[in-house]
Parts: structure tokens; sequence; C-alpha cells
């Protein structure tokens, strides 16, 4: 197989048309890829963590522990929450009030990246000591390694640019498919085209014979609905 165009100039409709209709299907490809590529959950690389009772202030590097609840809760209040994993601090704000924005990177492990949203309370503590920093968790969002546009159009991108490779190839260069597409287009010069005036013609007449054959049924139907009516087989 070379590359280049094989034969230009024969078959030029049937070619040009088959290549019309499989880059419609591309484009579908394409836009079909783009919506699922739109639901694939990719790694997380951070957490932002809206706090209320913001107890104490976090520096940028600081290990911050991450609660949730404990499977097995105690009677004593202090044992409801139970580390679950850890992070950094990637960057803290402070809010109004006890309010601030917490966001956490380089976690413990990828089990925590996924689940850095269920964190119900975080803290910055070490083993014997109290908390530097202690706060509620009233909401998470999650940031994706790069952002879903990228490999939505990468998708896209990618199921294009085969599909037009593809089609190049068997619609331009490759021999047995484009002398299947010239000798398709001589042998569509062959066919004998009804005449516009044979179109119209059968046309009328199919027309006609449609109404005339309604109304033949339409009228057996009604003596055959008055006959049973009138000898007692069907009812008013």
């Amino acid at each position: 197989m070379s590359f280049g165009i094989y034969k230009p100039g024969q078959g030029y409709w049937v070619r040009v048309m088959s290549a019309a209709f499989v880059g419609l299907l591309i484009l579908a490809g394409a836009g079909w890829g783009w919506g699922q590529a739109e639901t694939v959950r990719l790694p997380i690389r951070s957490w932002t963590l809206a706090t209320n009772g913001t107890q104490g202030v976090g520096a940028v590097g600081d290990t911050i522990n991450l609660y949730r609840y404990a499977e097995n809760i105690s009677v004593d209040e202090d044992d409801i929450y139970e580390v679950f994993g850890s992070a950094l601090i990637e960057s803290f704000e402070v809010g109004k009030g006890a309010n601030a924005k917490i966001v956490i990177n380089s976690f413990s492990s990828p089990e925590v990246a996924k689940r850095g949203g269920e964190s119900l309370r975080v803290a910055i503590e070490k083993p014997g000591e109290s908390p530097t920093m202690s706060a509620r968790v009233k909401g998470a969002s999650s940031t994706p390694i790069f952002p879903v546009l990228y490999l939505q159009a990468g998708t896209a991108g990618a199921i294009m640019l085969i599909g037009a490779t593809a089609l190049y190839i068997y619609v331009g260069s490759y021999r047995k498919t484009v002398g299947f597409l010239i000798a398709t287009d001589g042998e569509m010069k062959k066919v004998n085209w009804t005449s516009y005036r044979e179109v119209k013609g059968s046309t009328i007449v199919v027309i006609t014979a449609t109404f005339l054959i309604a109304g033949f049924l339409f009228g057996v139907d009604t003596i055959f609905a008055k006959l049973f009516t009138w000898i007692g087989v069907l009812q008013n």
C-alpha cells in the first residue's frame, strides 16, 4: 500500500459520498467518546475542605489527620471519631468567624485520597500532645489530577484522528477498497434512471389507487356492519 490518492478522479462521487457517510459516523463516535469520558473518575490530586469551629491555624506542609465515624462507637464521646488517614496541607485560608478553607494533598494512601471527602473532622496533632489545630468539616470538593475536559478532548480527538486515518487509507489509497468503489461508480453509471415524467405518473397512479382501495374497503365495511346489525349479530 502506497500513500497518496490512488486513481484520483475515478469513482469520484461514490468515494466522496462514502467518505461523507463514514465521516458522520466518526463524528458520532467522537461525540459518544466525549460523553463517556465525562463519567470517568480520575485519580484525586487534592481535596478542598470547608470547615467550621476551627481552632488554631495550620501551615503549608503540616501533616493533618483525617477523622471519620468509628465503626464501633463507644459510650464515650471522644471515641466517636477515628483517624482513617493523613495528608499534607497545601493551603490554609482563614475565613470569617471560625470558618476556614483547607486544601490537602499528598495523602497517606490511595484509599485515603479517594475517600478524603468523607472526613468529618481534621486536626494537626502529635501523640500525647494537644492538637495545635482542629476543625469540623462541613463540606468537601475534590480536584482531579487534571481537568476532565482534557480527557474528553483527548478521547474525542483520538477517535477522530484514528477514524480520519482509516478513512483516508480505505477510501483514498488502499487499492482493493478504492477499486471496489470505482467499480461501484461504474455500475451506477449503467443504471437506467427513471425520468421525472415517469416518476410523476407512477406517483399519481399509486396515490389514486390507494384512495380507491380505501374507499372500496370503507364501503364494504359499512355494508357488512349494517347487515350484521340488521340480523342481530352486532348491536348499535
